[in-house]
Order: C-alpha cells, then sequence, then structure tokens
C-alpha cells in the first residue's frame, strides 16, 4: 500500500487532501500540532494515522517522520500543507515574534519534513507538493511576512526539484487563492463579496479544490517537476 504524511490535516484543506489520498487507496500519515480531536476524528473516519509533531521543531519532525516509515516500510508521498497567517495589517505592526513564528511554520517547517522524508525516496522515487499561495506569486498588500514565506516556499520548491529530478523524486507547489477554511473565517461577510469581485470566476474556491489539484501533481503529472499551479480562480494570472 502506498503511503502520504500530510502535515497540517486538521485544517480544511489539509483534511480534504487526506480524503482523496485515502478514497484512491493510500494509507495516510495526518500531522496535527494543536488540533488533536479533530485529526483523531478524520483519521478513525478514512483509517488513517494522526500523528502529532510541530513541523517547525526538526528533532521532532525526525523522529516522527521515521517512526511513520518504520510501521509503513515506505513514503511515497508527502504534502506540505502546514501553514499559518498573522492577519492582515502593515509590516510595521508584526513583530519579530509574529515573523519568526510565520517563516517557522511555513518556511523551516517545509525545510524539516523534506530533509526527513528525501532519504528514503532518493532512488526509489516519490512526489513531495507543497502549498503555497497566490501571495507568493504577486505578494499581498499588509501580508508582507505571509507572502514572503509563501514566497520561499515557491523558491525552495524550484530548487529542490532541479537537485533531485535525477533521483526520481517530483517536487512541485499548489498556489491556492482565496479558499472556503476557517482561516479565512475572520473575514466579513463585506469583505468576501470585495474579495470574490476580484475573483474573475466569480467565487471562493474549495479544499476539495485544491486536494485534486495535489493529487494530480502527486499521481498524474508524472512528467512535471518544479511546477506551481496556480489555484486562484483567475485572480493572479
Amino acid at each position: 500500500m502506498k503511503t502520504v504524511l500530510v502535515t497540517g490535516a486538521s485544517g480544511g484543506i489539509g483534511g480534504a487532501i487526506s480524503r482523496l489520498f485515502a478514497r484512491n487507496g493510500y494509507k495516510v500519515g495526518m500531522n496535527y500540532n494543536n488540533n488533536k480531536d479533530v485529526a483523531e476524528r478524520l483519521a478513525n473516519e478514512i483509517g488513517g494515522e494522526a500523528i502529532k509533531f510541530d513541523v517547525s521543531d526538526g528533532s521532532a519532525t525526525e523522529n516522527a517522520i521515521k517512526d511513520f516509515i518504520n510501521r509503513y516500510g515506505r513514503i511515497d508521498a508527502l504534502i506540505n500543507n502546514a501553514g499559518v497567517a498573522l492577519g492582515i495589517k502593515p509590516i510595521i505592526d508584526v513583530s519579530e515574534e509574529e515573523f519568526d513564528f510565520a517563516f517557522g511554520v511555513n518556511v523551516k517547517g517545509v525545510y524539516n519534513t523534506v530533509k526527513a522524508v528525501l532519504p528514503h525516496m532518493i532512488g526509489r522515487g516519490g512526489s513531495i507538493v507543497n502549498v503555497s499561495s497566490m501571495w507568493g506569486i504577486s505578494g499581498g498588500s499588509c501580508e508582507a511576512v505571509y507572502s514572503a514565506t509563501k514566497a520561499a516556499v515557491i523558491g525552495f520548491t524550484k530548487a529542490l526539484a532541479k537537485e533531485y529530478a535525477n533521483s526520481g523524486v517530483r517536487i512541485n507547489a499548489v498556489a491556492p487563492g482565496l479558499i472556503d477554511t476557517a482561516m479565512n473565517d475572520n473575514l466579513s461577510d463585506s469583505d468576501k463579496t470585495l474579495a470574490i469581485g476580484d475573483i474573475p470566476l466569480g467565487r471562493i474556491g474549495k479544499p476539495e479544490e485544491v486536494a485534486e489539484a495535489v493529487f494530480f501533481l502527486t499521481e498524474k503529472a508524472t512528467f512535471t517537476t518544479g511546477e506551481v499551479l496556480n489555484l486562484s480562480g483567475g485572480e493572479i494570472i
């Protein structure tokens, strides 16, 4: 049985990704850090395994991934979905602690998981998909730090794709726009209406649509590496 590790699996996008992979015959390792009840409930639903660790902690990440691989004997795919946002505010109002927190999860977290997984993929093949953001492509006003972390994920993806293509490992990214998840619950109805006005397709994206793109890059796009798939409904072209 193929295996996949999904970070941030207790969130809306992570949950949708986990469900889709499970439906397609994967054993799903579902990373969470805080939302234990949500992660364990979903793991029971899909026959996956909820695994607690903080992706920004290198040792904890390495140990958890090593245990997962030891149990199942392999890892075929890694989906780096764990991420945090700081809210909408100008850079002068962002503290150093907030900056470090965002980069710790969004960038160092990807570094930690990739570094732990790659030795088990080199030579036998595998797929890594990193979840970036449309703001990593274009930059979002009053979301400078978040945009910077997601731009770093894109650069990291492209460099690693070149670095490990000869080893049979494909490394791609998706860049979602506004998606209907709890991360956007802080937006008022009027803010959402304004945001939708900037989306040519005229609606907010669904977590399941991001999951389909991630699964496509993992299973179907076998001649694709170093790609960033834009999932913004046409907002960023």
